[in-house]
């Protein structure tokens, strides 16, 4: 070691480092394929091959679309996060709108989303390879990955140098970093480096819920009626044979009565002969699993049992609740590994969702507003930028409103023209103080009429 080193290592002695070492161990206990961490190499998920099969099927299909369909609908936006900023953003805003707008040659934005989404609901994370590119109106793309191929190191050091990710193709892996990989996972936690899925959760009611209705769909199509028909004793087996001929040839498909002679014939029941044969009911609390597990109304997927108008409005924003968790969840990744990786502009611009609000919503928020903006709070600027509108011009919305002072505003004026002009109006008026029971500002109103 040289003198150089010696004395580095001496001035750095008891102060802390940039990236302090932890002293507990991330993931103690075992996970993932063979229950075994390994040494530093890529994890697989213990996942069920078969779950994108599953996702398939008509039910989890219509969970996923609810969801998936929400988020798609949304308004988005990348904008200066201080509104007096906004101009000197605007151009690198344009960019990465445009950007985003055109993710990769084959894919548009919603295109994009879609597949993150997808995989968030069924992989338990989105995946997304982002690459930086010689295009200055297109500086970057993204190419969605099957998250599926995607293993994790989870012993990864916290440096943007190393690899966190690894994908396999065709027994290989290709190594990525943390900054080449957008990987979104759903329901975190501490105890593994992979999320959860909605539908990992209600694997085996899924299952449960296709065997189910599969087996009712073979009863409901299948003619043959729940019954055993007993002949008596005297029937030997070409009376049976002749009594089968003429029941599947005279009977089955046509609706009749079959009537029949004989000696002591009978008729036993083998079960319901209802709808309960079909276990409709246990296939309605199924469908109400699978809702609880996506925190999605059980009315999206087809169940109107039990609801009423006020159920059917607080489910429907248990619904939107759900959309905008999982929408947030995807603006996160996208200010922290674009505006922030790729930009450096994190806390400086973002992308940003814009959430359609119900009338009732809508009306219930303007009564606060007005309240707010009557009190002197908030701003009439700072409640057109929740509604996603631009600021009045010549900062007129930075005003506080005074309560009851209604009067006409020019907005092609400066506060400052129609404060000069207010003055001028004042020096016009009569010499001595305005009555007593008028303001100044309502001598000013009188001045003006």
């Amino acid at each position: 070691m040289g003198v150089r080193q010696w004395l580095i290592n001496w001035l750095a002695a008891g102060r802390p480092k940039n990236e302090p070492e932890r002293q507990t161990e991330d993931y103690p206990f075992p996970f993932g394929f063979m229950m075994s961490k390994g040494s530093n190499q890529p994890a697989p998920k213990r996942t069920p091959t078969n779950l994108r099969k599953l996702s398939e099927s008509p039910i989890p299909r219509r969970a996923i679309n609810v969801i998936k369909n929400g988020i798609t609908k949304l308004n988005w936006s990348v904008a200066a996060i201080d509104e007096s900023e906004t101009e000197k953003y605007r151009e690198i805003c344009k960019i990465i709108e445009r950007t985003l707008l055109k993710p990769n040659s084959g894919d548009s934005f919603r295109s994009w989303i879609e597949q993150m989404v997808e995989d968030m609901l069924v992989c338990s994370a989105g995946s997304s390879e982002i690459l930086k590119a010689g295009d200055p109106l297109r500086p970057f793309r993204m190419y969605p990955v099957d998250s599926f191929s995607i293993d994790l190191y989870p012993e990864w050091d916290g440096k943007p140098n190393s690899y966190r990710y690894a994908q396999r193709v065709n027994g290989k892996y290709v190594h990525l970093k943390s900054s080449e990989l957008m990987y979104i996972r759903m329901n975190p936690r501490a105890n593994t480096p992979f999320g959860l899925s909605p539908l990992e959760t209600v694997w085996e009611t899924v299952e449960s819920f296709i065997s189910a209705h599969r087996s009712a769909g073979k009863q409901a199509s299948n003619t043959v009626i729940r019954k055993l028909i007993n002949l008596g004793k005297n029937a030997d087996a070409k009376a049976v044979s002749a009594f089968r001929a003429y029941w599947e040839n005279e009977v089955l498909g046509r609706g009749l009565n079959p009537i029949i002679g004989g000696e002591n014939p009978s008729v036993l029941d083998l079960g319901a002969t209802d709808d309960k044969a079909l276990f409709l009911e246990w296939q309605r609390f199924l469908i109400e699993i699978v809702a609880i597990a996506f925190d999605i109304s059980p009315k999206k997927l087809g169940q109107t049992k039990d609801v009423n108008r006020s159920t059917a409005d607080s489910e429907d924003e248990d619904t939107n609740d759900t959309v905008e968790s999982i929408a947030e969840n995807i603006v996160e990744h996208i200010n922290n590994h674009i505006i922030d990786g790729i930009f450096n502009l994190g806390g400086v611009i973002e992308f940003k969702f814009h959430y359609a609000t119900s009338l009732k919503d809508q009306k219930l928020k303007a009564d606060i507003d007005a309240i707010y903006l009557d009190r002197r709070t908030i701003t009439p600027d700072e409640v057109r930028d929740s509604l996603a509108r631009k600021a009045l011009p010549n900062k007129h919305g930075e005003v506080l409103l005074q309560p009851g002072k209604a009067s006409i505003v020019d907005l092609n004026k400066t506060q400052e023209e129609m404060q000069a002009e207010k003055e001028r109006q004042l020096s016009n008026l009569p010499e001595g103080d305005p009555p007593d029971d008028k303001t100044e500002e309502e001598a000013f109103d009188t001045a003006e009429e």
